[in-house]
């Protein structure tokens, strides 16, 4: 730890990537995970989940744990209520769009397309899309994304490819300063609108809420959750984390699977915090 000072706070809000952090590696939360995010709320703590997932894949953890804050979903492109629905977007650049779409096909890739309705599209199937599949995303097929309904209304590109592929380094070489290209997983990556960051969606959150940066304690694991970490108070990286994110921890404790952030929490954050409710 780097800074014991930072555990002397009290921590009125909590912001967690989902998969790799929160979920372990069954992509399930784990009941000591629940049970500590479950004691937070008693204590008036508020609880937002930051992921690059669609609002659908985690409704389901959204209702388990009653959350009834604004959601970050697909890498803070799109914030939407408890209930699902759209609260804000970030779209990506129309002039863009099928410049790229073209690109990564012409490379052997399907991409897979998120609109502003947080639901997700694709034209074509591939091995890979396994992943996605796997973390609880589904998907709707459709003739054709390369259309001016999908470049008006695409707020995430997917695209299912491991960090080590040069596609990655030639849409990042390409469209650098004009699109915010991120890795939000071991397994695929995304394009959005160059303001689209989960940290920049956090930060619309807190501030109506009269909330401090200071005052937010945030979880991650990976690329996609660094935006986060630049503006909390306390950044706290499960030990399975890119080393991008361990290198700027203050804390950095148990894998997922092994319920590092339940620890945390009642470690570093909860500590002698009274039952409001």
């Amino acid at each position: 730890m780097k800074n014991t000072g930072k555990t002397d706070l009290l921590y009125r809000l909590i912001a967690t990537d989902v998969d790799g952090t929160l979920l372990d590696d069954d992509s399930r939360i784990t009941e000591y995970n629940k049970k500590a995010l479950l004691e937070c709320k008693k204590r008036d703590i508020g609880i937002v989940l930051a992921t690059g997932k669609s609002i659908d894949s985690i409704l389901y953890l959204i209702k388990d744990l009653g959350l009834k804050l604004p959601q970050i979903t697909l890498n803070g492109s799109v914030i939407t209520d408890p209930g699902s629905d759209i609260i804000n977007s970030s779209k990506i650049d129309p002039k863009y769009y099928l410049e790229i779409i073209r690109f990564i096909k012409n490379s052997g890739y399907p991409p897979v397309i998120a609109l502003d309705n947080g639901k997700l599209y694709l034209d074509d199937h591939h091995p890979d899309l396994k992943h996605l599949s796997d973390i609880g995303e589904k998907f709707i097929k459709v003739d054709s994304i390369e259309t001016e309904y999908f470049a008006r209304n695409t707020v995430d590109i997917y695209i299912p490819i491991e960090q080590s592929n040069p596609l990655d380094r030639a849409l990042r070489e390409k469209y650098s300063g004009k699109l915010q290209i991120i890795r939000s997983g071991r397994y695929f990556f995304d394009i959005l609108n160059r303001e689209a960051t989960k940290g920049n969606a956090l930060l619309s959150i807190i501030e109506p809420m009269g909330i401090k940066r200071e005052e937010v304690a945030v979880f991650g694991d990976s690329p996609n959750d660094l935006s986060m970490f630049e503006i909390a108070g306390l950044r706290i990286a499960v030990k399975n984390s890119y080393p991008e994110i361990l290198k700027k921890a203050d804390i950095v404790v148990d894998e997922n699977y092994n319920s590092g952030l339940g620890k945390a929490i009642f470690k570093y954050i909860l500590q002698d915090r009274p039952i409001f409710k």
